[in-house]
């Protein structure tokens, strides 16, 4: 029988205030120590992203994470823009190529 979330967070709250070891937690569960070292790891690490937030201000409170992408994604949007302008000035350009007299060419 599989063991629901709200139970393993339980278990972990249990193994973090001393009140149950792994190995204990884990024969009452029947799952391996290593099971529940996992649902400890996997809660702290939870924590630790929820915590990863900066004091609010400028950024919204948003974590690095969500800076570095946001950050990323206006560089990105400026290159394309960039692009755009580029694409667009040599589409212009070469409608006009064929109107525009060669140096070789005579009349």
């Amino acid at each position: 029988m599989a063991v629901q979330v709200d139970e393993q967070i339980q278990v972990v709250l249990a193994v973090l205030k001393g009140e149950l070891s792994l190995a204990e937690a884990a024969r009452r569960h029947g799952v391996s120590s290593a099971t529940v070292g996992n649902w400890r790891d996997r809660f702290v690490d939870a924590g630790k992203a929820g915590m990863d937030r900066s004091l609010p201000g400028p950024d919204g409170g948003q974590s690095q994470t969500e800076r570095r992408l946001r950050t990323e994604c206006k560089e990105l949007k400026l290159a394309l823009a960039e692009a755009t302008v580029q694409l667009r000035i040599w589409q212009k350009g070469s409608e006009y190529i064929d109107a525009v007299p060669s140096p070789t060419s005579r009349p």
